[in-house]
């Protein structure tokens, strides 16, 4: 055996040994005493990683490296290894108005809200309690309008045919029958890796879902989203704490590796994630179209979320049906100019009073930019113009033809409301 092997093996020994002797036993499992966990991703010496992966589960693998969930006391422990990177993984939050778990007691709330568990098996969170599921019978519930007005305002309800879309967020009723016909992959990246699978607890994906791609249904009873003809590739990457960003750029190159022409993520949070800034890299540089929610902060200028505020992200602000901006849709530093930079806002969509499908095989009217940001996603596929780069450019000459809330490339509504001819 040659010497610098002998030294690689002793230095994968000294640091095991080093590891084994701050961090323990107790908090090898990250949370098993009930405390708050974090993620972080972890880079640096191969020896010194190599003994975290194995004492502390990978989450993610990524180019360079992996991202673990522990304790703040398994944190306090990989902060004093020797040789090692550690960078927090940020939470973000699905971009629809809260129902549960507002910062508001709501009686008898006991699902939906931050840090709690999800409804065991066979139970669904209904207003915000858990409630046994039962899968409706054929055609128990109607919409109160088949073409819902934001359908109706960008002239959606029709096409997308051949165009696949990655929905990235809670997960999606698999068995709604507007949008079962059209589902084409399931997966869940929320557990360790990527797992079959997509159950929405919440109803917001299947909410995101039906206004992009809803058909419905065999008997045509049901409703429509915008381009009812596209396929849908439902990813959950948000579980009952909110939307992991690991979980989120796992969830980016999965769609981006198996197909995906758009990914629509009605999510966000105030801070950058080189995760996800890396996997939009990628899945840009691979011809696919990334469109994402402004976010809910509004009306501050710069208040706009990110992945949205990315450059190479479409971000999506809110309007209602008289076509204003609600206060708390999320603004942009745009500057008038008609190029899109960081932090700024795109379009203007609806995003107020929308009805969809919901996680029981019926429907909910809800609002947020959550709810725009799907209008977007659906035009993309409905218009779908040979690749993603200039699809993105006709839909911002669309919108310029059709003006929001003041003159120009404002901070609100960006280059405006995008409606197909």
């Amino acid at each position: 055996m040659e010497r610098k092997e002998v030294l690689s093996i002793a230095t994968i020994l000294l640091v095991g040994i080093f590891i084994v002797s701050i961090v323990g036993i107790a908090i090898a499992i990250p949370g098993n005493s009930g405390e708050a966990t974090s993620r972080v991703f972890v880079s640096g010496n191969p020896a010194s990683t190599f003994i975290v992966k194995n004492t502390f589960a990978a989450q993610h693998e990524f180019e360079g490296g992996f991202t673990v969930e522990v304790s703040a006391k398994g944190l306090a422990a990989l902060e004093k290894i020797p040789g090692i990177h550690l960078e927090a993984v940020p939470l973000y939050y699905v971009s629809g108005k809260p129902v549960c778990g507002n910062d508001i007691i709501e009686g008898g709330e006991k699902c939906g809200e931050p840090g709690l568990p999800e409804c065991p098996e066979g139970y669904a969170c209904e207003n915000c309690k858990c409630v046994e599921e039962t899968a409706p019978p054929e055609r128990s519930c109607y919409p109160s309008n088949q073409t819902p007005w934001g359908i109706e305002k960008v002239n959606g309800g029709s096409g997308g045919t051949g165009i696949k879309v990655a929905v990235l967020d809670t997960g999606v009723y698999r068995d709604h029958l507007d949008l079962k016909a059209n589902i084409v992959d399931c997966k869940d990246t929320t557990k360790r890796g990527i797992k079959d699978g997509c159950a929405d607890r919440d109803g917001h994906g299947t909410h995101v879902a039906g206004t992009i791609l809803a058909h419905a249904g065999s008997d045509g009873k049901g409703i429509y989203g915008v381009a009812p003809e596209a396929k849908l590739m439902a990813i959950k990457v948000c579980g009952p704490r909110g939307c992991w960003c690991d979980d989120i750029a796992t969830g980016i190159k999965y769609a981006t590796d198996n197909g995906a022409n758009i990914i629509s993520m009605s999510l966000g949070g105030n801070t950058q994630s080189s995760l996800i800034n890396d996997a939009v890299d990628y899945a840009v540089s691979n011809g696919v179209l990334v469109v994402a929610a402004a976010g809910n902060d509004g009306p501050t200028d710069g208040s706009i979320d990110y992945p949205g505020a990315n450059v190479k992200v479409i971000a999506v602000g809110a309007i209602n049906r008289g076509e204003f901006v609600p206060d708390w849709s999320s603004r942009g530093i745009n500057n008038g100019d008609y190029v899109v930079e960081e932090r700024e806002v795109e379009f203007g969509a609806p995003g107020v009073s929308v009805e969809s499908t919901w996680k029981d095989g019926c429907y909910n009217t809800i609002s947020g930019t959550s709810m725009a940001t799907p209008h977007v996603s659906g035009l993309a596929a409905k218009l779908w113009y040979t690749d993603a780069e200039t699809t993105r450019t006709k839909l911002q000459e669309l919108a310029k033809l059709h003006d929001l809330y003041t003159e120009g490339d404002d901070i609100a509504t960006g280059f405006g409301l995008p409606i197909a001819p």
